[in-house]
């Protein structure tokens, strides 16, 4: 099911249709449209879809309509090209087709051309766009219907996708839970009501339906087409009877599952006639008349009696040239219950006969895949060549195929290390964890050779660094490295995973405090990978040098390195990409305060990350745009940004993402003074890093430290000299070069604390990264801050102050503020300052240092309001912040999300966490509930609207 679906209760057939019909009204009215139906096969969407077109078409809109096939997933673009270029007055014609294919390497020049046709379309005509089936659409139909939409959102267009329902990893699912985003309406289709089925077994009967009949309707579970097909098998079989008006059911026990029943009613037609909805089972998609013929092995002509006898029989449908099933459901009966020889000989031949036709190679080899036999090298081949091919395009369809090149191998062919690599590698990065390290386990248990060992020890360990387990990811690379067999670009490859390993797990352990083993490792990645010329481990160790530099502190090299690392990634493309080199190139733009650029370099990233259909990098950019808003000041969006990433790794299941972005909550609610909530984010955070998560070990020391400062009720309390945050200064500075005001943050807790050399120790590591960065504004007002507070000297304090103001650091001001005020003996002086550092704290959202400032002004006499922060529930109005009644009062006027963003000078991405947070708290799910439920509200409390 959709990510999002827990909010989203199911809707019957008439609810749908009348909010169907309103976004079509709204849609003809010149306002733009996305609705989503999502329901099981056989529910009805296809119908209530119908009853949509003919709707829009009687309003005098334009329609564009498609349907999605298994095998579409194979062809990028076919489902919403198809679409596009069918219907009276297509919106696509064949010098665009053509254009559209020539964009095919740059993706984002497809999304301008079809957003320009479309739109073009639109100005003459409100247009509906509508997608069936759309869980089977291809990865880059996914990806630019999620680019479309909001880029047409100012058109008079509606979108109308219905779909299955979806796994996670799939790219559709990724689109719709983007779309839900951003406005989508998503609308569930549950099942029949008990009423309803009572009437359509009547209907279907002919006659009321009695005790027994009802009881066995139930097993449709609410179903309209397994209802239907279950009371005409029922029927055909003589087992119904009418007596008095009322349908009976003759005693006897119905087939043990219901494929046996539906085939029954093939078993009537002519042996050819099965054959031919057996080919067209096996082939997937609508099919041919010859591409059966070919499966088959027969002349066409010999199949015509037979495609007019299953016509006539209602079994398929012409659609055009080609024939499909009436329902998708008949097909997979059919499919299932071909014997297993049978299925396997028909794929073999399907595979040969599309490969002949010129279909897309991943087509004929999934047709190859599932026809083969262990061992078939023609099929490996072709498997293998197919995965190569699509691996940048459609990285989830390549997993699955390399996984099928892995089961077929014999244990001894000497490329199966290299392929369970690869497969590892594809199905890690496309969110399947699980799936790879059961595959890396099971192989590492049955390989012996050196080499293949290596291999394969690469490819489980760059699995593991996802899941975080440093110290295992260490030894399997090590051991893998100490095989000097291993071909040079698997060399160049793990030297890079052993570079971003040491800095992401390695510094906590005292293994690397100067990043100088990291920086040669990466340096080395590098190196091999020029010389071997693969991308991949030239764009992963410019990273890793990049990530190395930073947690040096050397900013101006960590941005150098980032920018080469993107550059090459650009050039080269496919997998390269895959590393997410924007998501290294923002952190350190972030920390070298270049915050325009770094948030450009996020919503690159975003947008590459979607596109490409990998799944792990769009949280953890997400948990990078916290950051820089944290060290903007801006609490409320970090906030929402941190818990967006979090709901995103945890439905991802990727421990690292989901162990920093709970510190990082953590630090946030320190902030907002919701101290409870931080030390259970700090718990859950400490538990998985002691189940062995071995990342961002040293933000979580620094939680510590800072917990144990706010929760102290003594001042000789806010510090402990055992605290293990202190041992790892003043040799590594990485948490100085994100965010430079802990330094004087943490001088200030350990003087506090009575711990004077704890407070040299973080005052020298503050001056290491001013030496280190001459030009970093906050890093030099950083270094003059502990100075001023380690002399105590009133006029060095008020001088770290004109520091900080030419620093984008404003909470880092306003405890320079605090400081100067609380050595100023002037009242006039003191009383400026405080006003300054309580406007500076209520601004941001840091209720803590607001409160602290708000205390020393009333000592003054001068009384400040602020609300107290208060534990809120969890749902209703009574949960909603004041951040998000911002955007639920603009949303309700009728602006969108940009606009909103806009407003309220806020990113897009933080407008879409704050609007999915109210839709979960107030359990709706689209912005006209919304509207409902908040002149509800207002009405309850006889507030103006």
């Amino acid at each position: 099911m959709l990510g999002t679906r827990a909010s989203v209760p199911l809707v019957g057939r008439q609810r749908a249709l009348e909010e169907l019909s309103a976004a079509v009204a709204a849609a003809a009215a010149g306002a733009a449209r996305c609705v989503v139906v999502e329901g099981e096969a056989g529910i009805g969407k296809s119908r209530l879809l119908a009853e949509v077109v003919h709707g829009a078409s009687e309003r005098g809109m334009a329609v564009a309509e498609g349907r999605a096939t298994e095998l579409d997933r194979l062809s990028p673009l076919a489902t919403l090209v198809n679409a596009l270029s069918h219907g009276s007055r297509p919106v696509l014609d064949e010098a665009d087709r053509a254009e559209l294919a020539a964009r095919a390497a740059v993706p984002y020049r497809q999304t301008a051309l079809l957003a320009e046709r479309i739109a073009e379309h639109a100005r003459a005509r409100p247009l509906l766009i509508v997608l069936d089936d759309v869980q089977w659409a291809d990865e880059v139909t996914a990806l630019l219907v999620r680019s479309l939409v909001p880029a047409l959102a100012e058109a008079p267009v509606m979108w109308l996708l219905a779909a299955r329902p979806m796994p996670e990893e799939s790219a559709m699912h990724a689109a719709v839970e983007g779309l839900a985003e951003r406005e989508a309406l998503l609308l569930t289709l549950g099942p029949l009501s008990q009423e309803a089925v009572v009437e359509l077994s009547e209907h279907t009967l002919g006659a009321r339906p009695g005790s027994c009949v009802r009881s066995l309707a139930d097993r449709a579970a609410g179903n309209p087409f397994l209802l239907q097909e279950l009371l005409h098998a029922l029927r055909e079989q003589g087992r119904v009877r009418v007596e008095d008006g009322v349908a009976r059911v003759a005693p006897g026990e119905l087939p043990d599952s219901f494929r046996a029943q539906v085939a029954r009613r093939y078993r009537h037609l002519s042996v050819t006639t099965r054959q031919l909805l057996g080919a067209g089972a096996v082939l997937a998609r609508p099919f041919g008349v010859h591409e059966a013929a070919g499966v088959m092995g027969v002349p066409v002509r010999e199949l015509t009696r037979a495609t007019e006898e299953a016509i006539a029989q209602g079994h398929l449908v012409a659609d055009g040239t080609l024939l499909r099933f009436r329902h998708d459901l008949i097909r997979e009966a059919v499919y299932d219950n071909l014997p297993g020889p049978v299925k396997q000989a028909l794929h073999r031949e399907a595979g040969a006969v599309l490969a002949a036709e010129g279909r897309p190679a991943a087509e004929s080899a999934t047709h190859v895949a599932w026809g083969a036999r262990r061992g078939d090298q023609q099929a490996l081949r072709a498997l293998r060549d197919a995965a190569d091919g699509i691996m940048g395009a459609a990285p989830g369809v390549a997993a699955d195929l390399l996984a099928r090149l892995v089961e077929l191998s014999e244990p001894d062919d000497r490329d199966r290390a290299a392929n369970v690599c690869k497969a590892v590698s594809a199905l890690s990065f496309n969110g399947r964890m699980s799936e790879a390290i059961e595959l890396a386990e099971a192989e590492l248990a049955q390989t012996h050779a050196p080499t293949s060992l290596a291999t394969v020890r690469h490819g489980f360990a760059a699995t593991l660094k996802f899941t975080g387990r440093t110290p295992e990811v260490l030894k399997l690379v090590d051991l893998a490295l100490a095989d000097r067999g291993v071909p040079v670009h698997h060399q160049a490859q793990l030297w890079s995973l052993r570079a971003h390993t040491l800095i992401e797990g390695g510094l906590p352990f005292g293994e690397d405090p100067s990043c100088e083993l990291a920086d040669a490792a990466g340096a080395e990645a590098v190196r091999l990978g020029e010389a071997a010329a693969v991308p991949v481990a030239v764009t992963s160790g410019y990273t890793a040098r990049s990530r190395a530099a930073l947690a040096a502190g050397r900013l101006d090299d960590a941005v150098l390195l980032a920018e080469r690392a993107t550059d090459v990634a650009e050039r080269a493309g496919g997998e390269a990409r895959w590393h997410a080199p924007r998501r290294w190139l923002g952190e350190a733009l972030t920390a070298a305060e270049r915050v325009t650029e770094a948030e450009a370099a996020f919503d690159a990233g975003q947008r590459e990350a979607e596109r490409l259909g990998v799944p792990w990098a769009v949280p953890r950019l997400r948990g990078h745009r916290a950051q820089l808003w944290l060290g903007a000041g801006r609490i409320a969006e970090a906030t929402a940004e941190a818990e967006a990433t979090l709901h995103s790794s945890l439905a991802l299941g990727t421990p690292p993402t989901v162990q920093s972005t709970r510190i990082l909550m953590a630090r946030l609610a320190i902030l907002r003074d919701e101290l409870p909530a931080a030390r259970a984010l700090f718990a859950e955070a400490r538990k998985l890093a002691d189940s062995g998560v071995r990342v961002a070990i040293d933000e979580l020391l620094l939680v510590e430290v800072l917990l144990r400062n706010a929760s102290a009720q003594k001042p000789q309390d806010a510090a402990h000299p055992d605290d293990a945050l202190w041992a790892t200064l003043p040799d590594r500075i990485r948490l100085f070069c994100y965010d430079p005001g802990l330094g004087p943050e943490l001088v200030r807790i350990a003087l506090r604390g009575e711990l004077p050399e704890h407070a040299e120790r973080a005052a020298a590591a503050c001056r290491l990264l001013a030496e280190r960065n001459p030009r970093l504004a906050s890093a030099q007002a950083a270094a003059r801050h502990v100075t001023a507070l380690l002399s105590g000297d009133p006029d060095e304090l008020r001088g770290a102050v004109g520091f900080w103001r030419s620093a984008p650091r404003p909470l880092a001001l306003a405890g320079a503020l605090e400081d100067a005020a609380l050595t100023t003996t002037d009242r006039d002086a003191a009383l400026a300052l405080w006003e300054e550092a309580f406007a500076l704290y209520g601004t941001a959202g840091a209720v803590r240092g607001a409160a602290r400032a708000r205390q020393r002004l009333r000592a003054l006499g001068v009384r400040r309001r602020m609300p107290r922060a208060a534990a809120r529930p969890g749902e209703g109005w009574a949960s909603i912040t004041p951040s998000e009644l911002r955007v639920v009062r603009l949303v309700v006027d009728g602006l969108t999300n940009r606009q909103v963003a806009h407003r309220l000078f806020l990113s897009r991405h933080t407008v879409d966490a704050h609007l999915r947070n109210v839709f979960g708290k107030l359990g709706v799910s689209s912005r006209v509930e919304l509207a409902r439920v908040t002149a509800e509200h207002l009405a309850e409390k006889k507030a103006p609207a």
